[in-house]
């Protein structure tokens, strides 16, 4: 009985072997990777998506995603080997390669004036804005720039106007609220959050067709050169991440919500309607015209810039593979 005993527990373990064990050896060790994004607005929903819907470790990668608020601190923990990747500001990208950085954008996510011109309720014309007070982040940053591209577009000289710099939109729409401010440069969702105080969309700039890089995804050159299976399954995920993104309203509006923390939801469809149908591109190639905009802003400092081909500050041989490979038509047939 004892020997049957033995046999049996034999059998019992050999059985495990054959028909469990495999299972367990055949999944492959996740490659951990640390990536960042550089500010809670809806333009970076496309990496929270793909780390929070699973594409990530669906595609081997075990993802960090880290906040790191500003494109300077993101660029520098690029710089430093701290990531491997950041979605991040693409004029802080720049800035970078030109102070002798290897960063380059590997995908472009906002590649336009993706900011909406909001005014008090009592400026419906912009004649009106002459003498009034506009505010944006900071001098020099996207959202100046942009208030100042607004601004000639509109026929009004920025010298008319007195612009502020207050920091985070929400501190611009408080100003607002509070007769401190009646002009800024916002985006969804705060500029929802705007009309719902009676305030105008004086213009949405994303539909002036103006190529500029305002966002990107970012990583080091000697990444990709040392680690280039590894990035080319990033990318991978990625591009997937923002098929999801496109085609999955609800999942997705819940993962905004989450990162922007908020619960409101009508901005955050507001959010989602205006990055994942208008903004964010299937196949999210930067713009060479948008970094070449960002080399002329960067020139009014260091005027060797303007002289300096755009193609320097991007890598798109990842998109590019994925995309001659007919991946990314396959997502959305």
């Amino acid at each position: 009985m004892d020997l049957n005993r033995f046999a049996v527990v034999a059998l019992a373990k050999l059985l495990a072997l054959v028909f469990i064990a495999p299972s367990a050896f055949s999944q492959p060790k996740l490659e951990k990777m640390h990536v960042g994004y550089s500010a809670q607005a809806g333009a970076f929903a496309p990496i929270w998506i793909t780390k929070e819907a699973g594409i990530f470790r669906k595609n081997g990668l075990d993802v960090d995603l880290v906040f790191i608020p500003g494109g300077p601190t993101a660029a520098a923990a690029l710089m430093a080997g701290e990531m491997q990747a950041v979605a991040m500001a693409g004029p802080a990208i720049v800035t970078s390669n030109l102070a002798g950085s290897d960063l380059v954008m590997i995908a472009g996510i906002v590649n336009t004036f993706a900011f909406q011109f909001v005014t008090v309720k009592e400026i419906t014309s912009p004649g009106q804005l002459k003498g009034k007070r506009i505010g944006v982040n900071r001098f020099g940053a996207a959202p100046d720039v942009a208030a100042r591209y607004a601004l000639k577009h509109m026929g009004i000289d920025f010298r008319d106007v007195i612009i502020l710099q207050l920091g985070e939109q929400s501190t611009r729409l408080a100003a607002m609220k509070t007769g401190n401010l009646e002009a800024a440069i916002l985006l969804p969702p705060i500029t929802t959050l705007a009309q719902k105080e009676g305030m105008n969309i004086l213009l949405d700039m994303s539909e002036l067709g103006a190529e500029f890089q305002i966002t990107g995804l970012a990583s080091s050159q000697g990444f990709i050169n040392k680690n280039r299976p590894s990035a080319l399954r990033f990318m991978r995920a990625f591009v997937e991440g923002i098929h999801f993104y496109k085609t999955r309203k609800k999942e997705s509006m819940a993962i905004i919500a989450r990162y922007m923390r908020t619960d409101d939801m009508e901005a955050v469809g507001a959010t989602y309607d205006y990055f994942a149908r208008k903004i964010v591109p299937r196949k999210p190639y930067p713009t060479v015209k948008g970094i070449k905009a960002l080399l002329d802003l960067a020139a009014k400092d260091r005027p060797e810039a303007a002289k300096i081909p755009p193609e320097r500050f991007a890598n798109l041989t990842l998109l590019k593979e994925l995309d001659d490979s007919g991946f990314i038509d396959r997502l959305y047939q």
